[in-house]
């Protein structure tokens, strides 16, 4: 049987535009951008704020509530949810979902600064607002930084700090945190009798500790033409300087911090 020569020629056609499409399709798979870890944006973020030794109903009263009443001024607000414990609250706020990418960074903007309005009418005792929005974060790469015997905690973290600061200009990075780093500390041991005996209180311990080693701007003296910048002395450089501190009692008798106590 013959065919009519038109179908012949529109099946040769339609198959014509089927291998066009299929070649076109193989080669923009292959010219396809790939990323092992491609970016994702979570458009969520937390706000906690600590009350200590408030209730429950304190803290959604004076914390919870007014932080929720200032965001939910924003824009693009899709959902805010809250929880109030004993001494803390946690706000959860979730962006609209159509919210674009690269307006991401506008919103969190916005956000803090709605939290920085609302700071002032926290009660006093409250802790600062934490805002975080960096659960989209993702680490491709992860290093390991170990050192031989002879090298302190500070002076690794002080290489894993200059690590830091050369992978951040790499191009491609966005992000580099650090992991485990030792924060130097001061303990001061002192038993709590020989302080009655001596009648000072460990309160009075802890002020002498932190008026002693506050910074202060001194002013300037005009001579002349010369501005002389005057510096205060008297802050703590080592612990000598932590167990040669002079603490009074209430009946006047003045003690070396390091007789009475053990300062590590």
């Amino acid at each position: 049987m013959n065919l009519p020569r038109y179908s012949l020629d529109n099946a040769k056609v339609i198959y014509f535009f089927l291998a066009l499409l299929l070649v076109g399709g193989l080669i923009s798979f292959g010219q396809l951008g790939k990323k092992e870890d491609s970016p994702f944006v979570i458009k969520s973020a937390s706000i906690v704020t600590r009350y200590p030794g408030a209730t429950p109903e304190e803290v959604e009263k004076l914390v919870t509530e007014p932080i929720g009443r200032e965001i939910q001024s924003m824009r693009r607000v899709y959902k805010i949810t809250s929880e109030s414990y004993y001494g803390l609250s946690k706000i959860m706020i979730e962006l609209d979902p159509a919210t674009p990418a690269d307006e991401m960074p506008q919103m969190w903007d916005e956000l803090r600064r709605k939290v920085l309005n609302i700071q002032p009418q926290m009660p006093q005792d409250a802790s600062p607002i934490s805002v975080s929005d960096d659960f989209g974060d993702v680490f491709g790469i992860y290093y390991g930084l170990s050192a031989g015997e002879g090298f302190t905690y500070e002076e690794m973290r002080g290489w894993a700090q200059r690590i830091k600061t050369a992978l951040v200009t790499v191009k491609g990075v966005q992000k580099v945190t650090l992991f485990g780093e030792q924060s130097g500390v001061v303990n001061v041991y002192v038993s709590l009798s020989t302080l009655n005996n001596l009648f000072i209180t460990p309160s009075e311990v802890i002020q002498t500790l932190q008026a002693q080693n506050t910074l202060v701007s001194s002013g300037e003296k005009l001579a002349g033409e010369m501005q002389i910048k005057l510096i205060e002395t008297g802050t703590y450089k080592n612990l000598d300087d932590i167990r040669d501190q002079i603490l009074t009692s209430s009946q006047g008798r003045q003690i070396r911090l390091g007789d009475i106590a053990r300062v590590e």
